[in-house]
């Protein structure tokens, strides 16, 4: 008997055409969906205060951060683009409230910023405490309308800073009913060793 021919089937190819517009279709809307945070730390230098064990958790959305500096400027910043060209009027823009009558802020001196004496984000400054506070409303009600959630506001403050300027924020924050915030620290070097 003669031996079966096996037939040769013709190997099967896989149009991968699909896969690759599907791929770009999701690369597309992950990039244009994406929300990119400017970053205040590179423009603001803030030695933060050591503390013991701290276990709570930073917000990483719907986040307004206000920084003291040490020269007793206050910066206001929320991480949400349209909250904050619907308040400030700019994209990238960046809230400034010096307190302190009788000292010069020192935002306003080149030799206190970054190497180029000058800050990468334009400034919206506030010489009247209640605009300042009218800002942190406006704040928080633009990002429930855009947004559709309250804030959480974190506060940085320089260990250098002056305990009045760090009072009268507290007394703002009282007085706009933003109770609720959280201080940034750096861990003491012992608990860092230790991770």
């Amino acid at each position: 008997m003669p031996a079966v021919k096996k037939r040769v089937r013709p190997a099967q190819r896989i149009d991968m055409t699909p896969y690759v517009d599907v791929i770009m279709l999701i690369l597309t809307f992950f990039i244009l969906t994406a929300q990119f945070k400017a970053e205040l730390s590179e423009d603001i230098q803030v030695n933060l205060p050591n503390s013991g064990n701290d276990t709570t958790k930073l917000p990483e959305r719907n986040v307004m951060t206000l920084v003291i500096n040490r020269f007793g400027d206050i910066f206001a910043d929320v991480d949400n683009v349209k909250v904050r060209e619907d308040v400030l009027g700019d994209p990238v823009a960046l809230a400034v409230y010096h307190p302190d009558s009788t000292t010069q802020p020192g935002y306003k001196n080149p030799a206190n910023l970054n190497e180029k004496g000058e800050l990468n984000r334009p400034l919206v400054e506030f010489n009247d405490r209640e605009k300042f506070k009218k800002l942190l409303i406006d704040f928080r009600l633009s990002s429930k309308s855009n947004v559709g959630k309250d804030l959480r506001i974190v506060v940085k403050g320089d260990k250098d800073a002056d305990i009045g300027t760090v009072q009268d924020l507290m007394e703002i924050l009282k007085e706009t009913k933003n109770t609720r915030f959280a201080f940034v620290t750096d861990l003491e070097q012992d608990e860092k060793e230790n991770k």
